[in-house]
């Protein structure tokens, strides 16, 4: 469509020119042309329409995105803290506790042997008991024998009666009202002619042990005097006992064994009694309330 205009131009311009020589009307044709050719549409250049035509295809042609419909967010499991649970823990009843009922110690001999085989209750004073030298005094008054160390320190006095014995269970209860630190009383027993005897002290401090006495008045310790928990307040009553079976001794503290010990020196029968040693208390006193004693068959 342009071509042909063009030409309807060159003619529109020749039949103008008519009468002009040839070569102005080339040069007017050249000229022509080459105006023409600006305006042209390069065949290598796409029109505006060109463009907007590819564009739309390209735009048609272009894959198209589906939407994708969201997904739903799973629900994530969210930590729980763990909750306390109130657990009622069953009160303890109160129970009343049962008030224990005393029991005799089977150990004690004094419940084994029956009916002792002598009594000395110091009910009446019997001149048998009485007795006073240079270093104690002894005497039965107010149902009870009365021992009394006149203080000289560690000097033992000792009084022994009645029947020899040899083997036998003997005990006495007895007090010591005026005491202190290592005063000491004894349950004598086996004395023979001359001093030679054994005895189980008790100290007002609370320790017992086993002795023998000598001719050379000499107290020797066979066990060592030592604590017990049997031993009640020496201003207290206790009852303190010796079972002896030929060389076997054995040691009881209100009805408790708290020892034992073998020694062959004094075998034989001998008297029963007490004896006293203050360790500096001036009128170191005992009080007995009663001595007894089982023979063994």
């Amino acid at each position: 469509m342009l071509y042909l205009l063009w030409i309807y131009r060159i003619r529109q311009v020749r039949f103008f020119y008519k009468g002009t020589d040839m070569k102005k009307t080339l040069t007017i044709v050249t000229v022509l042309l080459l105006l023409s050719a600006c305006n042209v549409p390069n065949a290598s250049e796409p029109t505006q329409d060109i463009i907007g035509t590819a564009v739309a295809v390209a735009l048609t042609n272009a894959p198209t995105s589906t939407p994708v419909p969201p997904t739903a967010a799973l629900p994530t499991a969210q930590p729980i803290p763990p909750t306390e649970t109130a657990t009622s823990i069953p009160s303890a009843t109160p129970t009343e506790t049962p008030t224990p009922t005393p029991t005799l110690n089977p150990e004690d001999p004094a419940l084994q042997y029956g009916s002792p085989d002598k009594v000395e209750d110091f009910s009446s004073a019997t001149g048998a008991w009485n007795y006073e030298d240079d270093w104690s005094n002894w005497n039965v008054n107010d149902g009870y024998l009365n021992i009394y160390s006149k203080g000289t320190p560690y000097w033992h006095s000792w009084y022994t009666t009645g029947t020899p014995i040899q083997n036998f269970y003997l005990e006495a209860e007895l007090s010591m009202p005026n005491c202190s630190g290592k005063d000491r009383i004894g349950l004598a027993f086996r004395l023979t002619e001359g001093s030679r005897f054994y005895f189980m002290g008790l100290t007002c401090d609370g320790t017992w042990g086993f002795n023998r006495y000598t001719a050379s008045n000499a107290s020797e310790t066979i066990l060592t005097y030592q604590s017990s928990d049997k031993i009640r307040p020496a201003n207290e009553n206790n009852r303190i006992g010796v079972l002896a079976n030929g060389n076997s001794f054995a040691f009881y503290i209100n009805g408790a064994l708290v020892g034992s010990t073998t020694d062959d020196t004094y075998p034989a029968a001998g008297t029963t009694g007490f004896v006293t040693m203050s360790a500096g208390t001036v009128n170191f006193t005992t009080r007995v309330d009663v001595l007894r004693y089982w023979l063994l068959p």
